[in-house]
């Protein structure tokens, strides 16, 4: 297949969101169309960090090596995951509460009145995750976390200097769904159906393929 520059994507568009509801809450009727505005579990993060949303994953190898000459046999993975990181500029109920561990929360009179702990355990919830090509929001990639672990926190700056922001790590825990519309992808051009499926999972490759 020849280069194409068309399929290079630049995300951080406007439309661009990282969307979060309690644990436990339905994903399975979420489509790439689907407005999450219109689902009152879901609470759309606000205004990121320009890191965006890195995605990181946590691979242990360890490689067995044979007599002859010392080298590698067999290598094998010991420890895998997928953990995700982004920082919300916006402070809010849903980022202070994700950030303080708030136990209790009451407003009177205009005044919200918090109790946190020092102390957490870690936060599961749902998450969704819409990225689109900044130059064609056509093109659009949307991730369906139906579990994710809040696990330690950050600094968080109070100063003149930049924006109060919250930065969150979240641990993938299982599986993940993608979603995309992108016509490299999904689309019939040359090299769309080349999708590599791993043999370690129980789907059928020839039916996937379809």
């Amino acid at each position: 297949m020849a280069a194409n520059a068309n399929n290079a994507r630049i995300f951080g568009s406007d439309l661009d969101a990282v969307w979060t509801a309690p644990h436990g809450t339905d994903i399975s009727a979420i489509e790439l169309d689907t407005d999450l505005s219109a689902i009152a579990a879901f609470t759309d993060t606000g205004w990121l960090h320009t890191d965006g949303i890195p995605f990181t994953p946590s691979d242990s190898v360890t490689r067995h090596r044979g007599h002859q000459g010392g080298r590698v046999v067999r290598s094998v993975i010991n420890e895998s995951g997928l953990s995700f990181q982004f920082q919300a500029l916006e402070t809010t109920a849903l980022t202070l509460g994700l950030q303080h561990n708030v136990r209790e929360r009451t407003v009177t009179a205009g005044v919200a009145r918090l109790r946190a702990s020092a102390g957490r355990k870690v936060e599961k919830r749902v998450f969704v995750i819409d990225l689109y090509d900044i130059d064609d929001e056509a093109v659009h990639y949307r991730y369906i976390i139906e579990v994710g672990e809040i696990g330690e926190r950050q600094e968080v700056a109070h100063t003149n200097a930049d924006i109060t922001g919250y930065t969150f790590p979240v641990e993938i825990i299982g599986d993940y769904i993608l979603l995309t519309n992108d016509p490299a992808v999904a689309g019939e051009e040359e090299g769309a159906g080349a999708m590599q499926i791993s043999a370690s999972t129980d789907v059928d490759p020839a039916a996937a393929a379809e």
